[in-house]
């Protein structure tokens, strides 16, 4: 069973999220919440695996609360829910530890995938965001950010490159140890010092640092 937690400030908004998520016999809506503060604290108790999170809310914004929850709750996983596709909020929100951002236009079937997808290790851009994330990267000047920047020292190996091209195409570390011939273990694992080397807390913010470095048009083939 998935836990699942709404936190939007409209009720309107989380109530027709919630009925499309019980349709799934496997999706459990816990709980939900008005202000991402409120969220905040009934989450510290690990209530929930997966959290539906609004960035536009009075008070603490969903990408201040993202933040907090994921240094808190390492396994937790976020997706962060807007009406706008503006790169401030994708950039920020994946920095924070988004595991995926959704435009709420998204389709009932859709939306169930998704939430199994992320809930298994998986990140998930709407298409419309993964666009935002690459114009940003090539808009924003490579030297004028340090988080973007590779130290020599943690280059990433072959495999490691190998791992971060299928983790950017949406794979999950079951479908890339299939591809590479490796053992799921040894995908995470690898995963793990990508992260590490990239700084980064989220599969969506390491493609998204990747691409600011230029670390994907390295890869062979791509």
């Amino acid at each position: 069973m998935i836990n699942v937690y709404l936190v939007d400030d409209h009720d309107v908004i989380r109530a027709g999220i919630k009925q499309i998520l019980e349709l799934d016999k496997e999706i459990r809506v816990v709980g939900e919440a008005s202000r991402a503060l409120d969220a905040v604290h009934v989450l510290g108790t690990g209530l929930a695996d997966l959290v539906f999170m609004d960035i536009r809310m009075p008070g603490m914004n969903g990408i201040e609360a993202t933040r907090i929850l994921t240094e808190k709750i390492p396994n937790i996983k976020v997706i962060l829910l807007t009406n706008f596709n503006e790169e401030e909020y994708v950039v920020e929100g994946l920095r924070a530890g988004a595991a995926g951002f959704l435009l709420k236009n998204i389709g009932k079937e859709e939306l169930h995938k998704i939430v199994h997808a992320v809930y298994e290790g998986k990140s998930f851009l709407d298409p419309a965001v993964t666009s935002t994330i690459i114009k940003e990267a090539i808009r924003k000047p490579k030297a004028s950010s340090k988080e973007s920047t590779v130290p020599t020292e943690e280059k990433l190996t072959t495999r490691e490159f190998e791992i971060l091209d299928l983790v950017s195409r949406g794979l999950g570390n079951k479908d890339i140890g299939s591809k590479l011939h490796l053992s799921e273990y040894t995908v995470k694992f690898h995963v793990k010092a990508i992260f590490r080397k990239l700084g980064a807390k989220s599969r969506s913010e390491a493609v998204y640092k990747a691409v600011s470095s230029s670390l994907i048009s390295q890869i062979p083939g791509r």
